[in-house]
């Protein structure tokens, strides 16, 4: 089962010890391509604050119902490869009390330092909770938010990977990657308008707010901040774990910013 699976940290052999008592929440509340699977690694990899990942996105769910679901729900899922996951999976009968569970689950079994992480894209915010607040789904969480500073580097790797469906270095294209300028004027003012919302959301809360460039120039510093912002006794004394997330951002990347800045 676990080579069927699309991302390989979904499997069993990724499973942390059950937790001794109930877990509390944190969310890493982000855009796409802000630097929240670099964030969410260090967190994982450090042994302290849990296992953080987008449980909610489509993806997520088509896995561990594969490996955890009934006998039909696995049969279904296994069919999803390709665009056919974020198209369909989770699409059907996933109602609150479903999610829930799903929720449960991850939770028994990605849950350590004792705490719960979850990776969490506003799309995917807004699709499983609406205008809900974070507790309405998820309980009493914390929050860690990341930015990007640097808003055309986001879009343009947002174009790339819509267009690629290439989302993580591990991953292999399944289409080149092609210019379109009007793609990324509309996913800049996506990220201006999504970003506006989730500081709707936050406000008045208690938020550590990380910017990528900041986490990428130390990660030690960025990594040590987000768990004091969690209360460990003594961040300074967790081990950075080895970088294990290659850039993306390559020669395409730099000609197309070029090629932007240029008004072309």
């Amino acid at each position: 089962m676990p080579r069927l699976l699309l991302d390989p940290r979904n499997g069993p052999a990724w499973d942390l010890p059950p937790p001794a008592h109930p877990p509390q929440t944190y969310v890493v509340a982000s855009l796409p391509r802000s630097g929240s699977t670099l964030l969410c690694n260090l967190l994982w990899d450090c042994g302290a604050a849990g296992a953080p990942k987008e449980y909610l996105n489509p993806m997520q769910l088509r896995d561990w119902e594969l490996r955890l679901g009934t006998p039909a729900a696995r049969l279904r899922n296994a069919l999803l490869v390709g665009p056919a996951v974020g198209a369909l999976a989770g699409r059907w009968g996933w109602s609150p009390a479903r999610i829930q569970a799903h929720l449960a689950r991850v939770r028994a079994r990605r849950s350590q330092g004792g705490w719960f992480g979850l990776k969490l894209h506003l799309h995917h915010l807004r699709r499983w909770a609406g205008e809900a607040p974070l507790e309405a789904l998820l309980g009493p969480v914390r929050v860690l938010r990341i930015q990007r500073g640097d808003r055309l580097g986001q879009a343009l790797s947002w174009a790339r990977a819509l267009q690629t469906n290439q989302w993580a270095a591990w991953q292999q294209p399944l289409l080149p990657p092609v210019y379109r300028r009007a793609q990324i004027d509309a996913l800049l003012r996506r990220i201006d308008e999504d970003e506006a919302e989730w500081d709707r959301r936050l406000v008045g809360r208690p938020v550590h707010l990380l910017r990528y460039e900041a986490l990428t120039a130390d990660p030690a510093a960025a990594l040590r901040g987000c768990l004091a912002a969690l209360d460990h006794p003594d961040p300074g004394a967790v081990p950075l774990p080895a970088p294990a997330h290659p850039r993306q951002a390559d020669a395409t990347s730099a000609a197309w910013r070029a090629r932007y800045l240029a008004g072309r």
